[in-house]
C-alpha cells in the first residue's frame, strides 16, 4: 500500500524545506560574512538548495513510502527522452522571447539585474560552481520538489491532472519571489508539468529546466557574439521564434506518440 500525504501535509513539508534551506544559507552567510565572495555565495545557495527535500525524505521514511515513487525518480521511455530535446530547445527560445517582451512592459529594477554578477564565470572553479548550482543542482532539486512531489500529490488528491499541473506550476512561479519572472516561469512550469506527468519521471522536466538555465548562463557570457539571434536591438529574431515554435510542437508530438505505461497503484489516501 503506497501512502500519499494530504495536501495540507504536502504544503507544510515544502514550507519546512524552504525554511530549512533559508536558515542554513543565512547561517553560512553570517558565519562567512567577512570572507564572502561571489563564488562562496553560489556555494552557499547550493548548500541551501540541498536541504529543501530533507523534510520530505524524513516523512517518506516515517511512513514507509517509496521515495522513488513519491519524487518520480524513474527512468522514462528512451523515446520520450529523445523527444524532450526539441521540446527543451523550443521552450528555451520561446521563454526567452517572452522574457524580453515582459522586460519591455515591466522593466526589472537594477537590484535584480545585479544578481547576474553572481553568475559570472571567471575561471574553472567558478565555472564548476555556477554550472553545478544553476544548471544541475537547482533544477534537479526544484523538479524533485515541484514536479516530482507536489504535482504527484495533487494528481492523486485532486483527481484532475490539468488542475494539478496548473497549481504546481503556479506555486513554482510564485515561490521564486520575483514578479518580473512570474509569467515566464509559469509557462515553463506548465510544460514541464505535462512532461513529468506523461513520462511519470522528473528527468524530462529536469532536462528542460537545466537547458533553460544553461542558456541564461551562456547568453550572459557569449550573447553579444550571437548577432543572428537578435532583431532590432533586444528582440529575439522572428525566424528564431518560429524555429522554436516548430521545435516545441514537433517535440510534443513525438512525446505524445509514446504510450503511457500502466500506472495502476494501490494507494492509501487516508
Amino acid at each position: 500500500m503506497e501512502h500519499i500525504p494530504r495536501i495540507k501535509t504536502t504544503i507544510w513539508l515544502i514550507l519546512m524545506g524552504v525554511a530549512l534551506g533559508f536558515l542554513i544559507s543565512t547561517l553560512l552567510i553570517v558565519i562567512m560574512a567577512r570572507q564572502l565572495s561571489a563564488g562562496k555565495m553560489i556555494l552557499i545557495l547550493l548548500i541551501g538548495e540541498l536541504f529543501l527535500p530533507i523534510p520530505i525524505l524524513i516523512w517518506s521514511r516515517r511512513n514507509q513510502t517509496s521515495i522513488r515513487r513519491l519524487l518520480r525518480w524513474h527512468r522514462p521511455d528512451r523515446k520520450m527522452l529523445i523527444a524532450t530535446l526539441p521540446v527543451a530547445c523550443g521552450l528555451t527560445i520561446l521563454v526567452d522571447a517572452l522574457d524580453r517582451l515582459t522586460a519591455q512592459i515591466l522593466p526589472m529594477p537594477e537590484k535584480f539585474l545585479r544578481i547576474e554578477e553572481l553568475l559570472k564565470i571567471t575561471g574553472w572553479q567558478s565555472a564548476l560552481l555556477v554550472i553545478g548550482v544553476v544548471v544541475v543542482a537547482a533544477p534537479l532539486v526544484e523538479e524533485l520538489l515541484f514536479r516530482g512531489f507536489l504535482q504527484r500529490v495533487l494528481e492523486y488528491r485532486m483527481r484532475d491532472i490539468t488542475r494539478a499541473v496548473l497549481v504546481s506550476a503556479m506555486t513554482f512561479a510564485f515561490i521564486h519571489l520575483n514578479i518580473y519572472w512570474v509569467i515566464q516561469i509559469y509557462m515553463l512550469g506548465v510544460f514541464m508539468g505535462y512532461l513529468a506527468w506523461r513520462s511519470d519521471s522528473i528527468l524530462p522536466s529536469f532536462i528542460v529546466h537545466a537547458l533553460n538555465n544553461g542558456w541564461s548562463i551562456a547568453w550572459l557570457h557569449w550573447g553579444p557574439q550571437l548577432s543572428w539571434y537578435l532583431w532590432r536591438g533586444d528582440w529575439v529574431n522572428p525566424l528564431v521564434v518560429i524555429a522554436g515554435l516548430v521545435l516545441l510542437l514537433w517535440g510534443l508530438k513525438l512525446f505524445a506518440s509514446v504510450p503511457i505505461q500502466d500506472r495502476e497503484l494501490q494507494i492509501d489516501l487516508d
